[in-house]
């Protein structure tokens, strides 16, 4: 069950009164993501025995790095970070204490934590992300989504980018099928790949200003690079508010919100339309998993069409679970349950 609503109000003005609509989202639990790996008794005693002045710019410097590419969308690689802090004490083996150090520092002060990707994803994706870590706001908010409404509504552009991914990961989720071809090998057998002819298409249909064929090798190689996408219109002609989906899933996989690969289009369409009988698609990612979630995606489904959610899909996503240790038993019971974590 939902443990808050979050909304939003919009409003109409014409020749009679202004229209006010409310539209309500439910906010669900995400998957629950792996804590970092807990230092060694040697590590800490390495640490602790460490120069003070040394140990405090070590542990300072890990903080900002983390901070900094977390508030900016970035990926976090674990080996990296602990080296650019170390600096020429990188051969000192405590890159998991000051790891642990420099997260309880954010814990405290910003209400950051370091997490690992959802165990459920970890065996099947790449080796690549083993090593990433990402920074996840898990400061409590209120039953109506204050906290979320106040971080979300501060930048125009990244509040039309949250209701991109949301839709992107709907119809992957609701329209896309479970592959066991291309470099990820489908990336786990619960995850489903939605190929990005069929995804321009659907979002075609939510907002006929967007493109309804995937941009062109050359396109997709300007939009990595950080030029502008394609649109039907300029936004002199009033789609300032369209987004530019090229761009937004560029950025959605590198920031890890997305998977994508290249995989058999037989597998997602039961034909080939292609030359090499390949397809680009795209798939929920670990940061999505860790800060929206299956649960989220069923739900806010639900909540578009006014209906109550698939009990199929819910119950799929339960099984996928891994079941909580006794350990994360007890700090949810020391939680208040009326609140959740906000991303």
């Amino acid at each position: 069950m939902p443990r808050g609503r979050s909304s939003f109000t919009i409003e109409e003005s014409n020749d009679s009164a202004p229209l006010t609509q409310t539209m309500q989202f439910s906010q669900i639990e995400p998957c629950r993501s792996q804590a970092i790996d807990m230092a060694k008794e040697s590590e800490l005693r390495k640490l602790e025995n460490m120069e003070p002045a040394a140990r405090s710019r070590i542990v300072m410097d890990l903080s900002r790095i983390l901070l900094f590419k977390g508030l900016a969308g970035e990926v976090i690689d674990r080996k990296k970070v602990t080296a650019e802090a170390l600096g020429d004490l990188k051969t000192e083996r405590v890159q998991a204490a000051i790891l642990k150090e420099a997260e309880a520092r954010l814990r405290d002060v910003f209400g950051y934590a370091l997490k690992r990707i959802p165990e459920s994803m970890e065996e099947a994706l790449p080796n690549k992300f083993k090593d990433r870590l990402y920074l996840i706001n898990e400061i409590k908010d209120d039953d109506v989504g204050t906290h979320s409404l106040n971080i979300h509504a501060a930048h125009e552009d990244t509040s039309v980018e949250k209701g991109v991914l949301m839709i992107v990961l709907a119809f992957a989720f609701c329209k896309g099928s479970p592959v066991r071809s291309g470099s990820m090998k489908g990336a786990g057998k619960s995850t489903r790949w939605i190929t990005e002819h069929q995804l321009y298409s659907l979002i075609n249909r939510v907002d006929e200003n967007i493109p309804s064929e995937p941009p062109s090798a050359e396109g997709r190689k300007r939009a990595s690079l950080g030029g502008k996408g394609r649109v039907s219109l300029s936004p002199g002609e009033g789609l300032g508010e369209t987004p530019d989906l090229d761009a937004c899933l560029e950025k959605f996989v590198q920031t890890d919100y997305l998977l994508r690969d290249k995989i058999d289009e037989s597998e997602c369409t039961g034909r080939v339309t292609s030359e090499d009988g390949k397809v680009i698609a795209y798939a929920m990612g670990p940061r999505a998993a860790m800060e929206i979630g299956r649960r989220q995606i069923v739900w806010f489904c639900s909540n578009i069409l006014d209906e109550q959610p698939d009990p199929t899909m819910l119950a799929e996503i339960e099984e996928d679970e891994p079941e909580e240790s006794e350990e994360e038993e007890e700090e949810e019971e020391e939680e208040p349950t009326q609140k959740k974590r906000r991303r």
